[in-house]
């Protein structure tokens, strides 16, 4: 995406739905697409909002429900350096799969 991607807001804007749902078809049907086609790379955002789609169709969300509270607690730290660090250490709480 990023490589193809020369506009801003690549991953705000979303991509053509039919490209978008073509793609889809794609991973399932063969679970690896050629996202160098040219309907990919005229429509870099379908891509990313494939990607986006995925996230929110997650049945337990990428930072998952049961550490939501510690999340929300860490970006509410003021001090950028201690932030960070406590960022940190919750992704490592993170179930194997989601850390990865």
């Amino acid at each position: 995406v990023e490589q193809h991607g020369v506009v801003d807001g690549i991953y705000r804007l979303s991509g053509v739905s039919s490209n978008t749902q073509r793609l889809r078809q794609e991973f399932e049907a063969q679970r690896s697409p050629d996202l160098s086609r040219d309907v990919y790379l005229q429509d870099v955002h379908c891509v990313s909002s494939l990607c986006k789609a995925y996230c929110r169709e997650l049945p337990n969300p990428l930072l998952t429900y049961q550490l939501y509270d510690k999340f929300a607690d860490a970006v509410a730290i003021q001090m950028e350096e201690a932030r960070l660090v406590k960022i940190k250490e919750v992704l490592k709480e993170l179930p194997a799969p989601h850390y990865r």
